[in-house]
């Protein structure tokens, strides 16, 4: 009978032992995987430029006269499990003299335009090709004018293109949605051709979130 009882007193603590192990192993498990969501649910991951870190610039011969501004946003994500979508953007571009990070970036803004919202497979980019036109009634006369009715290489350079949207970053178990601002630095805003071949190995403009870019922004 005794030893019965010790045959059961073993088992049990053999049953305990594995329950203690199942338990270690489940918080690990837990504990790694909410590691791992974070790591994927960083806003800062999502990569954004302009493309050639150029925006190029074609007159409309019409009533009354508009400049369209053929701008290439690309957006990439590094993530191999989160789906990235950034959405209802709008785009502000400022020249040097003007400060991009104001509260109400209107005002400020030679040009400003909503953008097609893009959403990115995991490891996969995207480009997000925009015609914005616009006339001398919306946008800063004087630039307006500098744009029109200069030569054919007219420019302005420094431009910084402000990008205000929401960014959603998107797991099996977990979406994580933040209001967003990039400052894409610098850009080249010249009256051209997109297909002109002294622009094709132009570097893109980087884009930093309002966080990474700190004092640099307000400079």
């Amino acid at each position: 009978m005794a030893a019965a009882d010790g045959e059961k007193s073993a088992f049990r603590w053999i049953d305990a032992a594995r329950y203690t192990v199942a338990a270690v192993v489940l918080v690990l498990i837990v504990a790694v995987t909410v590691n791992a969501i974070k790591l994927v649910l960083r806003p800062e991951s999502l990569s954004l430029s302009v493309g050639g870190g150029t925006v190029f610039v074609r007159r409309l011969h019409q009533s009354p006269p508009l400049l369209q501004f053929d701008l290439n946003l690309r957006a990439q994500n590094p993530s191999g499990r989160a789906h990235m979508y950034f959405l209802n953007i709008t785009a502000y571009l400022f020249d040097s003299n003007a400060s991009a990070a104001a509260p109400d970036p209107v005002p400020g803004s030679f040009l400003y335009s909503p953008l097609r919202n893009m959403a990115m497979l995991p490891l996969r980019g995207i480009d997000n090709l925009a015609e914005l036109k616009a006339g001398r009634d919306v946008m800063i006369a004087s630039i307006f004018d500098e744009l029109y009715n200069g030569n054919s290489s007219a420019s302005i350079r420094g431009v910084t293109v402000r990008l205000d949207g929401v960014v959603i970053t998107e797991v099996a178990v977990k979406n994580d949605t933040r209001n967003s601002t990039y400052y894409c630095r610098p850009v080249l805003v010249v009256r051209g051709d997109p297909g002109d071949a002294a622009f094709q190995d132009t570097p893109d403009a980087p884009c930093t979130d309002q966080e990474q870019a700190g004092q640099l922004v307000a400079s």
